[in-house]
């Protein structure tokens, strides 16, 4: 299981969604999108990194995407953005029973959930909650791209004083983009391409 830590940046606290990104921007990243569970299958994913840092309020997840054209066609949230461009956190509660999951195209648009498993227990984040995820993405040349995305605390009952670590997971994939892809940060030990197992989580130290 790998792990990787999440940096407290009191100092992004009031900053703008663009400001947030250009300081994480020079940060060290915090882990590469690369294992190809499925290679055989699926051989190639877009170069994919990810940058964490935290304030007291909110997780921020920079992704950096190269090598892929930032396939855009959901424009709603909830939406199955997995067929677009997509990158994916998932992160576990505390006591590790559930998991939250959300996803994201270019655009920021995002489907997410909380649930036990891929189809147990699912309860889709509502209007006002999807509402309180911070997004902005950049295209920065015609493979290139970013995303920034900010999850309140609150909003995953991460409770800062009495947790110091969180089990997590991150993704690369894209049903329906040109080359077909699926990647993730922690290795997946399962026959065929599938995201919702838990107990392939690595762990976010805070």
């Amino acid at each position: 299981m790998m792990t990787t830590k999440s940096i407290y940046q009191p100092a992004l606290l009031g900053k703008t969604l663009a400001q947030i990104d250009a300081i994480m921007a020079t940060m060290p990243e915090s882990g590469r999108i690369d294992t190809l569970n499925w290679v055989e299958r699926y051989p190639v994913a877009p170069q994919t990194t990810f940058t964490l840092a935290h304030t007291d309020e909110m997780l921020y997840v920079r992704y950096e995407v190269r090598g892929e054209l930032p396939l855009t066609t959901k424009t709603q949230d909830l939406e199955l953005v997995n067929e677009d461009a997509c990158v994916e956190i998932f992160i576990a509660d505390a006591d590790n029973t559930h998991y939250w999951n959300f996803e994201f195209n270019p655009a920021g648009v995002c489907n997410a959930s909380h649930r036990k498993e891929r189809k147990v227990d699912v309860v889709r984040l509502n209007p006002e909650q999807l509402a309180s995820i911070q997004r902005y993405g950049k295209q920065l040349c015609a493979a290139h791209w970013t995303l920034l995305v900010g999850i309140p605390l609150a909003l995953i009952d991460l409770d800062l004083t009495h947790e110091r670590a969180r089990r997590a997971n991150l993704y690369k994939c894209g049903d329906k983009t040109a080359t077909k892809h699926y990647a993730s940060w922690n290795a997946i030990d399962a026959p065929v391409p599938a995201f919702h197992l838990p107990e392939f989580f690595g762990e976010i130290q805070f």
